[in-house]
């Protein structure tokens, strides 16, 4: 029950969904672009910028945690992925507190 109800709000309302669409996009772009030009220095900043602050603060956990110079590739693709989620709840949240009507301050909503 929790589980269902955590997995709607993360990824089946319309604010999580399209955040997910873009992620997901900027993701297939950068993929594609890597392929098309090979290796670059700054391949994956977009999907950085498009999963922030939750990736830059992970990521900066997982540094001073591990002891890190440079995070491993698989557990920076890790960080990424576990963000987007994060973010994608929190949007599922704010979607479900300004349905629920408590966002409006002083007007109950009506049933």
């Amino acid at each position: 029950m929790i589980a269902d109800k955590l997995f709607r709000t993360a990824f089946a309302n319309p604010f999580s969904a399209a955040y997910l669409g873009v992620v997901g996009a900027v993701t297939v772009f950068e993929v594609v672009s890597a392929f098309i030009e090979g290796p670059q220095e700054f391949a994956g900043l977009w999907v950085l910028v498009a999963t922030s602050p939750t990736a830059l603060l992970f990521m900066g956990v997982a540094e001073s945690v591990g002891g890190f110079a440079q995070l491993p590739e698989g557990l920076g693709f890790a960080i990424l992925a576990v963000s987007a989620v994060v973010q994608s709840l929190a949007l599922g949240l704010l979607w479900e507190v300004l349905r629920s009507g408590r966002g409006k301050s002083g007007r109950p909503r009506r049933s």
